[in-house]
């Protein structure tokens, strides 16, 4: 097509201000190399001077180097530091951050450009048409700043999922650093009594082959060897599937964690000593008020609430429909026509009408589960005091109980000493009294988990004060 002298002009500007409006950015493929992953996981071991420059960073907390074993502190530094699950929960919440600038930018305009012909039916001087056309929307009612309240909103309730996601993988450690701790107890105690069924079973063979016990006796020791060898052995797989855990929620390689011990003595000591003074202390009486402020799913759902009453808001704002105003200019070889027209969707009222119910539903529900979560609250900061003075009082029984044990156990030995009981009576007395060892743990079991009970409740750092969590403006 060949173009007037005032097409050329207007093409110009049209293609000017096109490029204008593109600020062309570059696509850069990065693909997926298995190889250089398993490289970076090999790499995350808690000798990475990235990682002890992190533990160096760290303030207040007294974290003990690594290499004389892993205490409850050094394992949540891994915990933040390594884990992938809060790695990726913090990009998502990252990336849902960034609506927050999308939201304000207004509609987009446009401008076009109209070049044509006639078929000269007319007469006319000429059958060239050019023109340029603008497109101008106007949003009524507030909608942008409508749509910017509920990003903001959505990206706290994203970062509210973020510090979720790094909770409950903190619990998920917790949880198993106990278990771990309580099974390699359980495992002494299995042992030793492995030790005293070994020799019941070698003297209870000696005795049949001298013809004073029965086959029947025999095969009962024979029976009780065996079903403590595979208790044992149970003990041992659970106690392996935990390792795993720990390392998963350390985000470190399983040979990695095992080159440092897990101190468990020093855990369970430690948590002793935090629930003695939450309980004498009466500190649940300060931590039910804050409870509610602090509970990180309550936090989330009233963000998640804030979300749907903006929803319901943009619903009822869409109710008045936007206007479009496309001013154009038309040139027709001396002919100079203007135009100004405006645009706008005529309502549907039914429509709208079900837009907005539906939106009040939603609130509704959001409304309903943040009363869901306030019960349960309540009714979790009720049964933590109870459950803790249960288990306070069934240990102190289990200490005495233990107590009495030892006591019983040192007349039996003295008595062996004396010769007024055999080997095999010894033995005997000694397997009835394990009996006691395992509720002894049962019951510290019980009161040492409080810890992370008292945790899972409050969401508030009690097994250690080490939290560490991105801030909304980061």
């Amino acid at each position: 097509m060949n173009f007037t002298l005032l097409e050329r002009p207007l093409v110009i500007l049209f293609f000017c201000l096109f490029m204008a409006g593109c600020q062309l950015i570059p696509y850069s493929d990065k693909e997926i190399d298995l190889a250089e992953i398993k490289e970076k996981i090999d790499d995350q071991t808690p000798n990475a001077p990235s990682f002890q420059d992190f533990i160096s960073s760290i303030d207040d907390i007294n974290i003990q180097p690594i290499d004389k074993g892993w205490d409850i502190n050094s394992l949540l530094a891994a915990l933040y530091f390594f884990n992938t699950q809060i790695k990726i929960a913090e990009k998502d919440y990252q990336s849902t951050k960034s609506n927050e600038v999308i939201a304000k930018f207004r509609p987009q305009s446009s401008i076009g450009l109209e070049i044509g012909s006639g078929n000269n039916a007319n007469d006319d001087i000429s059958k060239d048409i050019a023109g340029l056309n603008l497109l101008f929307p106007f949003e009524t009612a507030n909608k942008r700043l409508i749509r910017y309240e509920i990003a903001l909103n959505t990206s706290q309730s994203s970062y509210e999922k973020y510090r979720l996601v790094s909770w409950n993988e903190r619990l998920k450690l917790i949880n198993a650093t106990i278990q771990y701790a309580f099974q390699i107890k359980k495992i002494q105690v299995i042992k030793n009594e492995l030790i005293s069924k070994q020799a019941i079973y070698n003297m209870s063979l000696r005795r049949f082959e001298n013809g004073i016990n029965d086959q029947l006796s025999l095969q009962q020791a024979k029976l009780d060897l065996q079903a403590a060898e595979n208790k044992l052995k149970n003990l041992q797989l659970e106690q392996i599937n935990l390792r795993k855990s720990i390392a998963q929620a350390t985000g470190v390689r399983v040979n990695f964690l095992e080159k440092n011990p897990i101190l468990t003595d020093n855990i369970i000591d430690s948590l002793l000593t935090e629930i003695g003074n939450f309980h004498q202390n009466q500190l649940y009486q300060q931590w039910n008020e804050e409870a509610s402020l602090i509970r990180i799913d309550l936090r989330k759902s009233l963000a998640d609430y804030a979300i749907s009453e903006a929803g319901l808001k943009l619903e009822v704002a869409k109710q008045y429909p936007d206007i479009q105003f496309n001013p154009a200019y038309l040139y027709d070889f001396g002919d100079k026509i203007w135009t100004l027209g405006i645009t706008s969707l005529i309502p549907n009222i039914e429509k709208n009408k079900a837009l907005i119910s539906r939106a009040e539903k939603i609130r509704e529900a959001e409304a309903t589960r943040i009363m869901d979560l306030q019960l349960q609250l309540v009714n979790d900061t009720d049964n933590v005091v109870l459950i803790l003075n249960q288990a306070q009082e069934k240990f102190e029984n289990a200490k005495n109980l233990l107590s009495e044990k030892e006591n019983l156990l040192s007349s039996i030995q003295k008595k062996y000493s004396q010769g007024l009981l055999s080997r095999y009576e010894l033995e005997k007395e000694k397997i009835k009294l394990y009996e006691i060892d395992y509720i002894y743990l049962d019951s510290l079991y019980n009161l040492v988990i409080n810890g992370y009970e008292i945790e899972k409740t409050y969401h508030k750092p009690f097994v250690s004060k080490l939290i560490i969590e991105k801030q909304p403006n980061e």
